[in-house]
């Protein structure tokens, strides 16, 4: 993993933020102008996974919804016979006795310690899931590959007046290309998970670690999106990383744009290729992202064509 953000400018990427929320609220327009759906409803085929990837990841995004405000927990039922219960009740005494002893403070310690016991037990028997768990997500985009890759290089085609097809073998790569961008994503998160948990823990801020790991999740998300455009300019996944750590602002914004989305059941999934996917090559190309390896444009034209 690579620490350097020398080239990144933290303050460019807040800018992209409007550029990419721009994008988006005119790409169902650019949509329905140049009539993008035409060919996905006709291959009844592909329209049929899609609904059942659909209906699958809805189910199973909101039961992870339902576990983590009802989390479930475990009883675990323990027998003793009388005799073994007398014993114990008879060293809680004795123990009791000798905690009486101790002089005062060494008693408030041990309270505190009882008390922090006692804490861990309740935290154990919940099994609470992370409500923003990015690994779902990430499998979603692994599913719906060929479908967003499609869009892109459509959309590409109407704004660039060209004529690229696709073959087989090209869908087939970017199916690979997803694969290998989110496990890398996915290993970076797990990461980023641990880090920020020992940093929130020691700052006192636990209750902040599944919050700002969705910003984390959002980029990566955000990512897979805008790297179907990079790859169609023979960027490698290291060089698409640099450009859209430049992009952070566009990148992160949406991530958590198709997160929000993704939570509409069966129809959220199955809106992420056209509008997200749409939205972000739309954006990367007014932005240029493709121009250069190294450097990119200050800033994006004004304007986005819908």
């Amino acid at each position: 993993m690579n620490f350097d953000f020398s080239h990144i400018n933290f303050k460019k990427g807040l800018t992209q933020i409007p550029d990419l929320l721009k994008a988006l609220a005119s790409t169902p327009h650019f949509i329905q102008k140049h009539q993008l759906w035409r060919g996905f409803f006709e291959n009844g085929g592909v329209l049929f996974f899609s609904v059942i990837i659909a209906i699958a990841f809805s189910y199973i995004l909101y039961g992870d919804i339902y576990d983590y405000f009802f989390p479930s927990e475990e009883i675990v039922n323990i027998e003793l016979s009388t005799e073994e219960i007398n014993e114990l009740d008879e060293e809680l005494q004795e123990l009791e006795k000798a905690l009486d002893e101790l002089p005062t403070e060494a008693q408030e310690d041990i309270e505190e310690a009882k008390q922090s016991i006692r804490e861990g037990k309740e935290q154990l028997q919940k099994k609470h899931k992370p409500l923003f768990s990015g690994s779902l997500k990430f499998l979603l985009l692994i599913f719906l590959e060929v479908l967003i890759f499609h869009f892109s290089v459509r959309t590409n085609n109407i704004l660039k007046k060209e004529q690229n097809v696709v073959a087989f073998k090209g869908f087939y790569n970017a199916q690979i290309r997803m694969i290998k961008v989110l496990f890398r994503k996915w290993l970076y998160s797990l990461l980023m998970y641990i880090f920020i948990s020992i940093a929130c823990g020691f700052l006192g801020i636990s209750f902040l670690r599944d919050f700002i790991m969705f910003f984390v999740y959002s980029f990566y998300f955000g990512f897979a999106f805008l790297d179907n455009y990079l790859e169609q300019y023979h960027y490698t996944i290291e060089e698409s990383a640099r450009c859209v750590q430049r992009h952070f602002g566009a990148a992160t914004t949406l991530g958590i744009t198709s997160s929000l989305l993704v939570s509409i059941p069966i129809i959220g999934p199955l809106i992420i290729p056209f509008v997200c996917g749409i939205a972000a090559t739309r954006y990367a190309h007014y932005s240029e992202m493709e121009l250069s390896k190294e450097q990119l444009p200050q800033s994006i034209p004004s304007e986005i064509e819908s």
